[in-house]
C-alpha cells in the first residue's frame, strides 16, 4: 500500500487507534489510571515437533499503560485463558473466549474497585481492549474472516484482484498492489515489469466503516459461535456466496463489546511470524534450496504466461535460465564461511547462527523468528553486497 502514509511510533499511545478511541470516549481518557489492553493468542505443541499431536492455546492480555520496556515484560503478561488440546480449535475459539468477554464488558461498563498505592485511595478502574495481535491463521479465528483462498485478504475482501496460477496452483496477489499507488505513478502504466500489456487504472478498495462491516456480516448471515455451537462453522453451513463474494464464517465474539465497533484498528498481524516466512522464502530462493525455492519450473511457466521477462522464460530445449538472484556454488560457500567464521554477536542477543548452517553449507535450518529478524535487520543490508548484482542487492537491502 505505497500510497499510505506511515509514521514511526515508540509506544501504542502514539498510534492513531489509541488517539481515536480517546476522542470517541473522552471520559475514558480523562483518567490515566484506566487500562488499555492488547490480546494475543497462538497455538503451540507442548511436546515439541517430535512429540504427539497436541494443540495448546494460551490467551494473553498485555497492559499498555506502561513504558515500552515494561509492556512486554513476562511479569506483566497475564495468561487470562489456557485452552487445552489435544485437538486444534479451528473456528471454536469464541466458545472459550466467552468468560473473558464477560469480564471485559464488566471492566468497561462498571469497572472494578482498585487501590492506588501512590495516593492510598481506592478508585474505580475501567479497562478497554484496544486490539488483538496474532499471526494470519489465528487472525481468521479472532476476526471471523477466513484467511485462505482467493478472498483471504481482510482489507480487499470481495474486491480483490487475486487469481489462481495455472501451473503453480496457488493463489497469487501479483496484480493487486499497483492499484494502491498514486493515480499518476509510472508503475501503473508499466506494461513490461508487471503483467504484460496491462495498465492499471483501478483505485484501491474503499476502507469500510464500522457500520458497513457490521452490515456486511449481518447481510451474509454470519452467526455467533457461542449461540450456534463450536462445531457449527463448517462449509456446509456457510451462507450463500461464501468463498466467492465474501469470507465471513462467523460474527466474532468481540462485537459484543460495546466499544468494538468504534475502534479504528481491531486486529493486528504479528510481524515476527511474517518476517520469518518472508526471510525463509527469500533465502531459500537465493540459495535455490530444492523444494523450498519459489523459483521453480512451474513459476517460470506462469511467468512466461503473465510477464514479458524473456530472459527468465523456459527455453525451447526445456532448460531453465539461471536467474541473476540465484547464488552460485562459490557464492554460497563464501556466504556460509562468513556466517560460520566471521559473524559474531553479543551473548544472548541471538542464537549461534553458525549452528544453523545445514548440510555442509547448502541451506539454513533451525532459525527461530528472532534469528530471522536479526539476520534481516542487521546482516541483510550488507551480506549480499558482493554476492548479488547491485540492483538485486538494493531491492533486498532497502525493502527489508
Amino acid at each position: 500500500m505505497a500510497c499510505r502514509t506511515y509514521c514511526k511510533i515508540n509506544h501504542p499511545s502514539d498510534a492513531k487507534a489509541w488517539k481515536h478511541l480517546n476522542s470517541v470516549y473522552p471520559d475514558l481518557a480523562s483518567n490515566p489510571r484506566n487500562f488499555y489492553l492488547g490480546l494475543c493468542t497462538d497455538g503451540f505443541s507442548p511436546f515439541g515437533m517430535s512429540g504427539r499431536q497436541y494443540s495448546l492455546w494460551p490467551v494473553f492480555l498485555t497492559p499498555y499503560n506502561l513504558p515500552p520496556e515494561m509492556c512486554m515484560g513476562k511479569e506483566l503478561l497475564f495468561t487470562s485463558i489456557l485452552i487445552p488440546g489435544p485437538k486444534h480449535l479451528k473456528r471454536s475459539l469464541d466458545v472459550f473466549l466467552h468468560p473473558l468477554i464477560e469480564e471485559l464488558k464488566e471492566l468497561w461498563s462498571t469497572g472494578v474497585q482498585t487501590y492506588d498505592c501512590s495516593t492510598r485511595t481506592n478508585f474505580t478502574m475501567r479497562a478497554v481492549l484496544l486490539w488483538t495481535i496474532s499471526d494470519f491463521p489465528a487472525y481468521m479465528m479472532l476476526s471471523g474472516w477466513t484467511t485462505h483462498g482467493r478472498l483471504s485478504c481482510p482489507y480487499c475482501m470481495g474486491s480483490t484482484d487475486a487469481f489462481q496460477l495455472k501451473n503453480g496452483r496457488k493463489t497469487s496477489w501479483f496484480y493487486c498492489h499497483r492499484r494502491f499507488l498514486p493515480i499518476n505513478h509510472p508503475y501503473r502504466r508499466n506494461k513490461k515489469l508487471f503483467w504484460s500489456k496491462r495498465v492499471v487504472r483501478d483505485t484501491a478498495p474503499p476502507y469500510l466503516s464500522k457500520e458497513e462491516i457490521e452490515k456486511d456480516i449481518d447481510y451474509y448471515g454470519a452467526q455467533d459461535t457461542v449461540k450456534k455451537g463450536g462445531n457449527w462453522h463448517t462449509t456446509a453451513n456457510m451462507s450463500a456466496g461464501y468463498g466467492t463474494q465474501h469470507n465471513w464464517h462467523k460474527k466474532c465474539i468481540f462485537w459484543e463489546l460495546p466499544y468494538w465497533k468504534n475502534l479504528l484498528l481491531r486486529h493486528n498481524l504479528d510481524v515476527m511470524h511474517i518476517e520469518k516466512n518472508f526471510f525463509d522464502n527469500i533465502i531459500n530462493t537465493l540459495l535455490n534450496v530444492p523444494g523450498k525455492t519459489k523459483d521453480n519450473k512451474n513459476s517460470r511457466l506462469d511467468l512466461s504466461a503473465l510477464c514479458s521477462r524473456i530472459e527468465l522464460h523456459i527455453r525451447n530445449d526445456g532448460k531453465i535460465p539461471v536467474s541473476i538472484f540465484r547464488l552460485s556454488a562459490e557464492e554460497k560457500a563464501a556466504l556460509f564461511k562468513w556466517m560460520t567464521s566471521d559473524v559474531k554477536f553479543s551473548d544472548g542477543y541471538v542464537s549461534n547462527l553458525s549452528r544453523c548452517v545445514y548440510q555442509q553449507g547448502q541451506k539454513f535450518s533451525g532459525m527461530k523468528s528472532h534469528d530471522c529478524h536479526v539476520f534481516m535487520q542487521r546482516l541483510l543490508p550488507f551480506a549480499f553486497a558482493e554476492l548479488l548484482p547491485k540492483n538485486v542487492h538494493e531491492a533486498l537491502a532497502c525493502n527489508k
